[in-house]
């Protein structure tokens, strides 16, 4: 394994079968796969739909499986959009997953989302570090994240990580509040 060479502490990135894998020393952050449908519709709930702008609609085994082909495209292509599931790394049970939309300028969009029984776990922390460090190691200079004003959370999840709130704003929709965080050059 290689290692990220970040703040982390004991982070590391390695091919598991899966594609990439990121790790540290409780999650594992991996490609999706078919086998994971029933375990991703599990993980959402009203909040997760209200969250990512689907609700009152639901997600669906076909709607996921989509999904999941276009993100598998993505990695397959080297496309804009690099989806990560977040597994527990002992067991290598689904409890979330992240998503960076990669654009051309070194900045980088990130969500993240951890299943509905397994909020509160610190996941969601862990996970949103690992893409940090992956993002870094591929040349983003700077992530953004945009939340819910209201979801306190998920805004707590991105200050944890080192994310500074920088803009409050309302497009159509719900208050939204985008935070950023840069990378530093290393010199030398």
């Amino acid at each position: 394994m290689a290692a990220l060479g970040s703040q982390g502490g004991g982070s590391s990135v390695s091919d598991n079968g899966f594609g990439i894998a990121l790790e540290d020393a409780v999650l594992t952050l991996t490609r999706y796969s078919d086998a994971d449908i029933s375990d991703h519709l599990a993980g959402e709930d009203e909040e997760t739909a209200r969250r990512f702008g689907w609700w009152p609609n639901s997600s669906t085994p076909e709607t996921v499986k989509r999904a999941l082909e276009e993100w598998a495209e993505h990695w397959r292509t080297n496309g804009p959009t690099r989806t990560f599931a977040t597994r527990e790394k002992e067991s290598g049970r689904l409890v979330g997953g992240c998503r960076l939309r990669l654009r051309s300028d070194g900045v980088a969009l990130v969500s993240y989302w951890t299943s509905a029984s397994e909020r509160g776990k610190g996941y969601a922390t862990r996970s949103l570090q690992l893409v940090c460090e992956y993002a870094r190691s591929i040349g983003v200079t700077e992530l953004e994240a945009e939340i819910a004003d209201d979801n306190l959370g998920s805004r707590s999840v991105a200050e944890r990580v080192g994310f500074a709130n920088v803009e409050v704003f309302t497009e159509a929709g719900p208050s939204m509040c985008r935070y950023r965080k840069t990378f530093r050059l290393d010199r030398g």
